[in-house]
């Protein structure tokens, strides 16, 4: 694993177009990054159009172009690994007369080394607060094998019917999440685990009106793995960008 890490940063060094990607375990030197698009109106906030590369100190991050609702790396490698210590993420377009990118938004951020970190990209990107934008630290630790880790991202923050949800779980009856906020990411809790598929619902917070469902039939939750849920897209049930649930592994 260290000669891999090694690798990654020769890699970071000579080219600016090689992904890097790591595993979930720390090392000195880098910091673990990944970024998830969920702004349904990035076209009007940046005024430009939403497909993208990302850029940490002039290399380029992703592969191939990012796009609403897609995440970099994939949830088969969980997180990026980049340099620690003052970075800066630039969002760029490609240029339509010359094969260079267009930087259309920076950002300048502080990253410790062996810290997770998640880029949630919404409507908000253009906000100064890392808050607002919303850019966070992912803090998860490993569960028992009884139990998993899950956590809830509210990235709908134009929703004027919703505004503030609950998730409630079919499988345990209740819910997980309670009063959650637009634009909030809370901190991850352990929730019990057993070999039953559940249907996670969103609804308007105190009611049973419901705005978004998802089951893990397809995607198993597993245990001993953290997750994040996230309720994502523009407030209506229709269009090209509806309401919706999706949920992806973090570790």
């Amino acid at each position: 694993m260290i000669a891999a890490f090694c690798t990654a940063g020769l890699m970071w060094s000579c080219s600016k177009k090689q992904d890097l990607l790591a595993s979930t375990t720390g090392t000195d030197g880098f910091a673990f990054v990944k970024i998830a698009q969920f702004a349904p109106n990035f076209r009007g906030a940046l005024n430009t159009k939403d497909s993208f590369n990302i850029y940490v100190n002039n290399a380029k991050l992703n592969g191939p172009f990012l796009t609403y609702g897609l995440l970099f790396p994939t949830v088969s490698n969980l997180y990026a690994a980049v340099p620690a210590g003052a970075v800066t993420f630039k969002i760029s377009v490609v240029n339509a007369l010359s094969v260079d990118s267009i930087v259309v938004k920076s950002f300048d951020k502080t990253l410790t080394a062996g810290g997770y970190y998640s880029f949630f990209m919404t409507d908000s990107l253009v906000n100064a607060n890392d808050s607002k934008q919303i850019f966070v630290q992912d803090n998860f630790t490993r569960t028992d094998t009884t139990h998993y880790n899950i956590r809830f991202a509210h990235t709908i923050l134009a929703d004027t019917a919703g505004k503030n949800v609950d998730v409630y779980s079919n499988r345990l009856a209740a819910n997980i999440f309670s009063n959650i906020s637009p634009g909030t990411v809370t901190n991850f809790m352990s929730e019990p685990y057993n070999f039953v598929a559940d249907t996670l619902i969103v609804r308007r917070a105190g009611t049973a009106f419901e705005l978004a469902r998802i089951s893990t039939v397809a995607t198993p939750i597993a245990r001993e793995r953290a997750y994040t849920l996230v309720y994502k897209g523009t407030p209506v049930a229709t269009g090209t960008k509806p309401r919706s649930l999706t949920y992806y592994p973090n570790q």
